[in-house]
């Protein structure tokens, strides 16, 4: 019997355990306002100063939801 054994980060683990669990979908800002509990303009000013990842199509802002998840893990670490 072969057992592989790997040292991982708990932080990096848990993030991994999660986008299998958390489907990777494309949210406007009002959804990622909501994820992120802050308001819209809040949440574009800090998208613009590169603190939150988006990505600006035309007038709209867009997010992707794991994006957005390991924003909030790597925050709260």
């Amino acid at each position: 019997m072969v057992t592989n054994l790997a040292l991982v980060n708990l932080d990096d683990l848990k993030i991994l355990v999660a986008e299998n669990d958390i489907p990777n979908e494309v949210w406007n800002s009002k959804q990622a306002s909501e994820y992120l509990t802050t308001s819209v303009p809040t949440l574009i000013k800090e998208v613009e100063q590169g603190k939150v990842p988006g990505v600006r199509i035309g007038k709209d802002w867009k997010f992707s939801s794991l994006a957005l998840y390991e924003y909030v893990a790597n925050k709260s670490t």
